[in-house]
């Protein structure tokens, strides 16, 4: 990665952290983790790909479950075992459960919930459909369920871009 990118990287997600609004330490944070999957991409896959090939990247799985703190995820599991995320966007998401490049047609059984502590697909998948659901104008800063998604969607994605950091360092 070149310095230049890791610079700027590194500008937003030391932003996100310095932050005290989710809403804004999110966005921050999102940025800096669609530089670090699309580096080197030259725009020849769309970001949902890099997605894909993210869930199924061991070594960044690893690394990041050394860093999650377990009962926080845990806590996450039990607020979308209550009302699951749904994905705002108009075409059908049918990526939970899946790490493949082409998925089903049809919605998992278990859609807009992580299943378990270890499922590293519905995490990032947790991620991608807080920020579908806050640039889609579907988060709503006086909301509480919002605020919390969006708060528990900054955690999971800061550990992740450290990581990811890290790997490009």
């Amino acid at each position: 990665m070149s310095s230049e990118l890791l610079k700027r990287v590194d500008s937003w997600h030391n932003r996100a952290n310095k932050e005290e609004d989710y809403f804004v330490k999110f966005i921050f944070d999102y940025l800096a983790f669609v530089a670090l999957i699309c580096y080197r991409n030259y725009g020849n896959k769309r970001e949902r790909e890099l997605i894909q090939e993210l869930k199924r990247n061991s070594e960044i799985k690893e690394q990041y479950y050394s860093k999650v703190d377990i009962d926080k995820l845990n806590e996450i599991i039990d607020i979308l075992k209550a009302q699951t995320i749904t994905n705002f966007t108009k075409r059908k998401d049918k990526w939970g459960d899946c790490d493949l490049d082409h998925c089903a047609t049809q919605l998992s059984p278990t859609d807009g919930i992580i299943n378990s502590t270890d499922d590293f697909q519905n995490i990032l998948e947790f991620i991608y459909r807080a920020r579908n659901n806050l640039f889609y104008g579907k988060k709503g800063i006086d909301f509480g369920r919002d605020s919390l998604i969006v708060e528990y969607g900054f955690y999971l994605i800061n550990l992740l871009v450290d990581v990811l950091i890290n790997s490009k360092r």
